[in-house]
């Protein structure tokens, strides 16, 4: 177990923002089962135990808080472990508007099975977003599993976004499950990119099951190398007036790809309408063309276009 500078050395070498570590810039910073850092923030109560592998949290927002400021959360490891479990309840109280923003910070040279089950309630009228961004270093190798489900109560607003931001993302199996009550919005999404020989599963379920209430699934995954990815993207409409859309799509790069992209979409009430539209495709050659003639190797330009996709 490492001290605080230890750890801000090695999660900023990793990408993880150097002004978390300045007071208050982080709320919650958890190194595998021990936490180092805990910051209240304004209307926010949280519960926090250390387990054997992992932590376990409660967080509730206060009905009506609403916060300019995100909520920053770190979960991460600097050395190499068999298992890290978080377990993660959040309640967001009626109208109330905040933002959580989540890093997952593995470092350089490790090798471990992270495993995460979060549960969420959006209450009636309130505003929740989730920006879960992961750093991972080039020659760590993760196990990744996260299970989320989410209750987004009448004309609240949920929002949710995985994102790989740095480094190899291993083999992940993402799964998420939302259900929207009437008036309801809920948007997920998902940014990944696979290396080497990288396995990616991602699965976004949404039941929209109030009048009017809406869904979006979104997937941009690139697959490069040997990686294996399957996408599943399923919404149902189960009421009156409600609509929902699936779009996803892949970007292929290696001669050992495989990638997989399946909607599935479910309508039991003749004014429900769900859409989907899928691709899977190479990186486009004009673009890769145009980048090149401006002195870019293609490697380079490879890397623009995929940082542009995944953005």
């Amino acid at each position: 177990m490492g001290n605080l500078e230890e750890i801000k050395s090695l999660f900023t070498q990793i990408g993880i923002p150097s002004q978390l570590f300045k007071t208050g810039g982080v709320n919650l910073l958890v190194d595998r089962n021990r936490v180092v850092v805990r910051y209240p923030a304004p209307g926010v109560r949280s519960e926090v135990e250390e387990t054997e592998t992992g932590v376990r949290t409660k967080i509730y927002v206060e009905p009506g808080t609403k916060l300019e400021k995100p909520v920053t959360l770190c979960f991460g490891a600097i050395s190499s472990v068999e298992i890290q479990t978080t377990e993660n309840e959040i309640v967001v109280g009626e109208g109330a508007s905040v933002k959580f923003v989540v890093y997952g910070a593995m470092v350089e040279n490790i090798s471990l099975k992270h495993k995460n089950e979060l549960k969420i309630r959006v209450k009636r009228g309130a505003h929740f977003e989730y920006l879960d961004f992961h750093h991972c270093g080039e020659r760590t190798l993760v196990e990744l599993e996260t299970k989320t489900t989410a209750i987004v109560e009448e004309s609240a607003y949920f929002r949710s976004l995985f994102k790989q931001n740095r480094g190899r993302t291993g083999n992940a199996r993402i799964t998420i499950e939302a259900t929207a009550l009437k008036n309801a919005v809920v948007e997920l999404e998902t940014k990944l990119i696979g290396k080497e020989d990288d396995k990616l599963y991602v699965k976004d379920v949404i039941k929209l099951e109030g009048e009017n209430s809406r869904g979006l699934s979104k997937s941009r995954i690139v697959a490069m190398d040997r990686t294996k990815a399957e996408f599943i993207g399923e919404t149902y409409g189960f009421a009156p007036y409600c609509r929902g859309h699936i779009d996803c799509s892949e970007v292929v790069r290696g001669e050992g790809v495989e990638v997989k992209a399946i909607p599935i979409v479910v309508v039991n009430h003749p004014t429900a309408k769900i859409t989907h539209e899928a691709s899977i495709g190479s990186i486009d050659k004009k673009q890769l063309e145009t980048l090149m003639a401006r002195g870019l190797s293609e490697e380079e330009a490879v890397e623009v276009i995929v940082k542009g996709l995944l953005r």
